[in-house]
């Protein structure tokens, strides 16, 4: 942090130090005790559910430098007493953005944003100090906090900027002034808000406007919407990526080695080819790839000498990630999250893996609005003809099973699933996990590894 003391951090948002002179050092800022480290601050933000001020102790017990409270307490530690707790966190993190001298990389998209901004990570700390989102704390929050973290002595810093409702891209893109923005795809994702695809492509389109005057804007060349993204970036420099020609990068011919857990594609660019080579599974992670080598193009990197950092790359947790399970089967562990998009991606995974007996095991997706029918029924009529076997729970798969007789199987609990998996699969078996959150998918992924 640039804020050597307590003293100097309180001045920045126009508060004082109670229970000290304010001249201790600090290391970070936390807002969650499960995951704070000696010498943080810990800001007591109030949620809906949980209230931080209930875990001062545990802040303390946990060696917290001091406590940020929106109400007068008793502390042994120093606090600093503000009126609201996420107007703190929002003025400091417009007070380090001010400060901060690097370049900013601004992200956002329907899929595949975490695993984006991890890929770019990997490539620029390979050119200089670089800071990231921890995790998927892209919202009102996260993005804050992530601001507020900032380094004086970071070159880049690459910050997820995420949404569920029209405007929230337009406010954190606003807090983020990024040097380069980065919009990866627009799919049918958060509808119960945005109400349609067109109204996503459109919040994401909010990140271009935020754009610092001599910014570039990075975009997905193959999208529907990137003619509506070009306009809307202006004046503004470009660089575009995909599988279309006419990119500045181009992928061609990606391929997945699935015993080596490795994905390959070509990179072509300014009349060069790289052959490039990455840890994990999915070609759908080649165009992530791509995208990020797009950011550092845009930053006027060599790629020629940064490709090979891709080797590197290590995903975020239940992104495809390959685990042996019972019975000498494997698992891909694709449980994080889903929407229709993603659904249909994890299922070109299996596609592939025509020497197994691929199993695809479906949670519902949510957030989906008034069409959330509509949706699953697509995702069983596109499993036809990519899996074995489609193992699914929740009623909003009833109708679409209709369409995939022979495979299609519904189950009234996990435990039901769980059971049938045991009694049937083998080692020519591949099980695929996937559904929203809310599905909690990962508990039946967790059960079936070994």
């Amino acid at each position: 942090m640039r804020h050597e003391t307590l003293a100097s951090l309180a001045k920045k948002v126009g508060k004082t130090v109670t229970g000290s002179a304010g001249m201790e050092s600090f290391k970070g800022i936390s807002i969650d005790t499960r995951t704070l480290q000696p010498e943080d601050i810990f800001v007591a933000l109030k949620g809906p559910y949980k209230d931080g001020h209930d875990y001062l102790k545990q802040a303390q017990e946990k060696g917290a430098a001091a406590c940020v409270v929106q109400r007068d307490v008793s502390l042994k530690k120093p606090y600093i007493l503000v009126d609201d707790c996420y107007e703190f966190l929002d003025k400091l993190g417009s007070f380090q953005r001010k400060l901060f001298k690097g370049k900013v990389i601004g992200l956002t998209g329907s899929n595949g944003k975490t695993t984006t901004k991890d890929i770019i990570y990997t490539l620029l700390s390979s050119q200089g100090a670089c800071q990231k989102t921890k995790g998927n704390k892209n919202n009102h929050i996260g993005v804050p906090l992530t601001l507020a973290s900032l380094k004086e002595s970071s070159n880049y810093a690459v910050i997820e900027i995420g949404t569920n409702s029209p405007g929230e891209i337009d406010k954190l893109s606003a807090k983020v002034m990024p040097d380069i923005a980065l919009i990866t795809n627009a799919a049918s994702s958060h509808l119960e808000k945005l109400e349609s695809k067109a109204k996503v492509a459109k919040e994401k389109s909010y990140i271009l406007e935020h754009l610092k005057k001599d910014g570039i804007a990075v975009l997905p060349r193959d999208s529907e919407f990137y003619s509506y993204w070009k306009e809307r970036s202006g004046t503004k420099k470009m660089v575009t990526f995909g599988s279309n020609e006419d990119s500045d990068i181009c992928l061609s011919n990606p391929k997945t080695n699935f015993s080596k857990n490795q994905i390959s594609f070509n990179l072509n660019y300014f009349q060069k080819t790289i052959k490039c080579v990455m840890n994990g599974i999915g070609r759908h992670n080649s165009m992530n790839a791509g995208s990020a080598l797009a950011v550092c193009l845009a930053l006027n990197m060599d790629l020629e000498k940064i490709a090979h950092n891709l080797k590197k790359v290590v995903y975020p947790s239940r992104r495809m990630e390959v685990n042996k399970a019972l019975r000498g089967s494997l698992i891909i562990d694709d449980s994080y999250n889903a929407n229709p998009e993603s659904m249909k991606k994890s299922l070109d995974v299996l596609k592939d893996l025509t020497d197994k007996k691929r199993i695809f095991v479906a949670g519902e997706m949510g957030e989906l609005g008034k069409d959330q029918t509509y949706y699953h029924e697509k995702i069983c009529k596109y499993a036809n003809g990519r899996v074995e076997e489609f193992l699914c729970i929740g009623e909003l798969w009833s109708e679409g099973l209709r369409y995939i007789p022979e495979i299609g199987k519904s189950f009234s609990s996990k435990e039901e699933l769980l059971d049938y998996l045991n009694a049937n699969i083998s080692e020519d078996s591949v099980i695929l996990v996937k559904g929203s959150r809310s599905t909690g998918m990962d508990y039946i992924a967790d059960k079936l590894k070994v």
